[in-house]
This record gives C-alpha cells, structure tokens and sequence, in this order.
C-alpha cells in the first residue's frame, strides 16, 4: 500500500487521518523540496509520529521513488510520501500514484491544509482567484517567464493570481517577496505591460504560523520589504471589489 500524505504547514496541522495511514507504513518518507514548514521542524515531526522520516530530494522523488514503490510491493509492506501541504498540489506527485497503478499497488490519498485554506482569511474572495504559477529563480543559461504569462491572462481575466516562490532545497534557500517582485520588474521592462503598477500587492509571509504576516504595499514599498518569515507568497490581486477592499483594508491596513 502507497500512502500521499498532506501533512500542513506546521507539525500541529496533522490530522488524525494522516496519523493512522502513517502508523500503519514501516517506512515513511517525506518531500523536502517542493516545500517546508512555516513553523516546527522536522523533529517536531518525528516526536509527533514516533517514527523515523526519510529526507528525499527532487531526484530521490523523480528518479528513485518508483524503485522504492518496487521494494514495497515486494516486500508486501506499506509506505508513505509525506508532502508538505496539501499532496496533490504538485504534478510529481499526481505521477506517482500513475506509477503505483501502473504497478499495480493500492494508493491512497490523504489530504492536508495548504496556503490555499488560508487565502480567504487575506481577505480576498477565494472564488476570484486563477491559476497558480510559480516564480522560478533565473540560472545560468534558464530564465523561465512562464509565469508571467499565467499572470497576465490571470489579470486580464479579472483574476488574483497567487504566486508560489522558488525553493531551493539543496542550498537551504528560499526566495523572497522581494527577489520575486525583482524577478517580474525584469520580465514587465522587456514585455511593457505594467502589471505590477496597476495590481494590489499583497506579501504572505509564513502564512498558516503564529507569526504570519500580510502586507499589503506598492510596488516599491513592498520590494523594500524584509521579513525572515519563510515561506513567502506573492499575491498579484486583479481589481478589487468593494468588499474585498473592505476585508484588506481592516484586516491589513
């Protein structure tokens, strides 16, 4: 049996649900690239299931999970992939239930909280939202602007669009509101769209922990921003309705 398991933004976010799928694997692993905690740690886990939990990078999930599905099936055992969040917010993960069935192991999904079930405590209606994307950091040789497409159709649509930021787990670093609104200055320069003047801006910074902070600021205000609360999100609101100027302005203002 193959358990994906939402285990939330923080150790306390663990249901009951994921508790008993969990305790019925002999071997548990977990997703640490996708994400990670707003607040506790890994150990904090640990002590809270009373088990040992695998670290697996991008490449321990994408090129080595499958084997391990082998060695579970196999061995006639269960075992589980802890994600932070929800489990099926990321497409790896939808391809490794396609890979358990194709296997022919049971799968099952438990879900868990994600940013998604905080979004509307912002103060924005949830129902106004578009698609997801996420800012990916520029590399050498690889500067992805995707995302900013799915912005502009998004705004153009009269959507929010919420904005992911990149992880990278192997060097410990998670980008910044900050970083990601320089990312977007650089795209808007060459494409001219002016998104970023005419949108509200909202920062989420470690959103779902008792430290949570929203702030909602221009262009430049919030690039000014320096909050070591990780992770951080960026909302990119379309026009706003009366209520929801109401909502952020006595909620955030």
């Amino acid at each position: 049996m193959f358990y994906l398991v939402g285990i939330g933004l923080k150790p306390e976010h663990l249901t009951l649900e994921a508790k008993k799928a969990i305790g019925m694997c002999s071997r548990v692993f977990l997703d640490t690239y996708t994400s990670a905690y707003c607040e506790g740690s890994l150990n904090d886990l640990r002590k809270e299931l009373g088990k040992e939990v695998i670290e697996l990078d991008r490449k321990g999930i994408e090129e080595g999970f499958s084997l391990l599905l082998k060695e579970a099936k196999k061995s006639n055992e269960s075992i589980a992939l802890l994600v932070f969040g929800n489990a099926l917010s990321a497409t790896t993960h939808v391809q490794l239930l396609l890979d358990a069935r194709e296997q022919g192991i049971e799968a099952e999904v438990v879900a868990g909280i994600s940013i998604y079930n905080f979004l509307g405590a912002v103060g924005l209606d949830q129902y106004r939202f578009g698609r997801t994307c996420t800012i990916v950091a520029p590399k050498e040789n690889y500067e992805p602007e995707s995302f900013y497409g799915i912005i502009e159709r998004n705004f153009e649509n009269k959507q929010h669009s919420l904005c992911l930021l990149d992880i990278e787990a192997e060097k410990g670093k998670m980008m910044t509101v900050s970083e990601a609104l320089g990312i977007l200055k650089k795209i808007e320069k060459k494409k001219g769209k002016g998104i970023l003047e005419r949108a509200t801006l909202i920062g989420l910074f470690a959103l779902g922990s008792k430290k949570q902070m929203v702030k909602v600021a221009d262009l430049t205000a919030l690039q000014r921003s320096s909050f070591a609360l990780f992770p951080q999100s960026l909302v990119i609101a379309a026009p706003l309705t009366e209520m929801e100027k109401e909502a952020l302005g006595a909620l955030h203002g």
